[in-house]
């Protein structure tokens, strides 16, 4: 029972209870729902001591109560779900004011902030020091917001935990194996041209290379992340037929009862979809008598989805300590089916968040260079025009002692390119920390782990490197064009 975390541990309690303390089992049950944290829990404790103690039969109280929790985990569920469109809504407004406050912090930075060009960190991070102030709370709004839909969205494992050596595990290792390998030979090449021509070639054309090299040096990790993928339609497809499979089996259970393997091949004349070869491979290992469990876990690391993993169980155990395989596979069915219900209202949510997590970064890295535009354009002009202010003598004539204090660059223009630049820095590193933001929030809502969240990410900061490219381009072209026109 390791998969069912704390309530495996709650169990664990009774059962001690019971055998080792010989406590009674309605005595038992009430004394782990007092101490229980969770109120459903204890509740359910409370029914099922009642039930012992009155005599109910127990096959009955299970039954009843699965209705119960089923309809209390569906209305639970639909209610975090319903959560997730205002939650959408105000991680979109956080992310419109953070990035209002970032514009505005970039035209300070090249109008207020003066200094000449510098070499010594310290000065540069005190010149920008509201810029970083404005960065590091636009990324703490981004990771308070992926908190909130943690606290939301349930966590729901879609890939089956198992020690087993499935192909599917062998494939995983080997596309590891070469995303390092092919990692390690684009961090060789791009350490080489930097060696080769200085990192000059990549920084002086940041706003137009940088995500792009970021993108690239993060492509090897699409090896695992889309074999992933893959392995997630067909973990899908798996989860829908088999509702379908426990419900026939049970009923050829309850009907014959003959020996796991004869069932099993009963049903092999049937189509079940995605389910057929994990079936016949079962079919083949309980045909050995050699351990009926271990072919069923097999079954079910075959399978490498959590719901067939854990009902499976729910199923085997179920039928024969009650006899009422039948009974067992309906409700197996039934829970199944309900749970995929669920699931698909979940993917439509995910898809959403998908669409609007897309452009919202698009939106973003177009307001960043559009700003990064202007404040390139206010850099230069603040330049000719504090040099028509100095005169022939060179120094700064009168009509700008009065200028700079309104508008301090005036009297300091050293620094402007550089302070361009670590506008420009601050941006990709926001950029790059939405996109994980961005990423972890679609799986959390997705589900699937991990790997999945790496394909995401690389999809996105693809995405994001070629729309600051052309975006870069377009507006450096605009205006080019205006100021020839000028």
């Amino acid at each position: 029972m390791g998969d069912y975390g704390a309530l495996a541990h709650e169990i664990q309690a009774i059962e001690t209870l019971v055998t080792k303390w010989h406590t009674n089992l309605p005595e038992a049950a009430r004394i782990v729902g007092r101490q229980s944290p969770s109120a459903i829990w204890s509740d359910f404790l409370d029914r099922m001591a009642f039930s012992v103690e009155v005599g109910q039969p127990i096959g009955e109280f299970f039954s009843s109560e699965n209705e119960t929790f089923e309809q209390a985990y569906t209305t639970i569920y639909d209610a975090r779900l319903e959560q997730l469109d205002t939650l959408r809504e105000t991680f979109v407004s956080l992310t419109t004011t953070g990035l209002l406050l970032l514009v505005v912090s970039g035209l300070h930075l090249i109008l207020f902030q003066t200094g000449a060009e510098t070499s010594n960190p310290f000065e540069v991070i005190i010149r920008a020091r509201w810029v970083l102030l404005t960065g590091t709370l636009f990324a703490l709004l981004q990771i308070g917001a992926w908190y909130l839909f943690t606290l939301v969205i349930p966590d729901e494992d879609l890939f089956a935990k198992h020690g087993f050596n499935t192909e599917q595990a062998i494939d995983m290792r080997r596309s590891w194996i070469f995303a390092g390998i092919l990692g390690t030979i684009m961090v060789m090449i791009i350490s080489t041209v930097f060696i080769v021509y200085g990192t000059d070639i990549l920084f002086e054309q940041w706003n137009y290379f940088g995500l792009l090299v970021i993108a690239a040096m993060m492509s090897p990790l699409l090896a695992p992340a889309l074999l992933t993928l893959q392995e997630e339609t067909r973990v899908r497809r798996r989860d829908d037929a088999f509702p379908e499979f426990i419900r026939a089996f049970g009923g050829t259970a309850q009907a014959r009862a003959q020996e796991p393997s004869a069932m099993v091949k009963a049903l092999s004349g049937i189509d079940f979809g995605a389910l057929d070869d994990s079936i016949s491979n079962l079919e083949k290992r309980l045909s050995m008598r050699i351990d009926s469990d271990y072919s069923w876990d097999w079954f079910a690391a075959d399978n490498n989805s959590m719901l067939v993993s854990r009902f499976t169980r729910v199923f085997i155990e179920g039928s024969s300590s009650t006899g009422e395989a039948g009974l067992v596979g309906d409700m197996v069915s039934q829970s199944t089916t309900s749970l995929l219900g669920l699931r698909q209202r979940r993917q439509i949510s995910a898809n959403v968040m998908r669409s609007v997590s897309y452009g919202l970064l698009i939106a973003m890295i177009i307001a960043l260079n559009i700003t990064t535009s202007i404040i390139a354009g206010l850099g230069e002009t603040i330049a000719s025009v504090a040099q028509g202010l100095v005169d022939g003598a060179g120094e700064v004539g009168t009509a700008a002692g009065g200028v700079d204090v309104a508008l301090p660059a005036l009297a300091e223009t050293g620094g402007i390119e550089q302070n361009i630049r670590v506008f420009q820095y601050m941006g990709s590193f926001l950029i790059v920390i939405s996109i994980v933001i961005l990423g972890l929030i679609t799986a959390r809502i997705r589900g699937g782990g991990t790997t999945l969240v790496l394909g995401q990410m690389i999809q996105m900061m693809w995405v994001a490197g070629l729309a600051n490219f052309f975006s870069a381009w377009i507006l450096d072209q605009s205006v080019g064009l205006f100021q020839s026109g000028a």
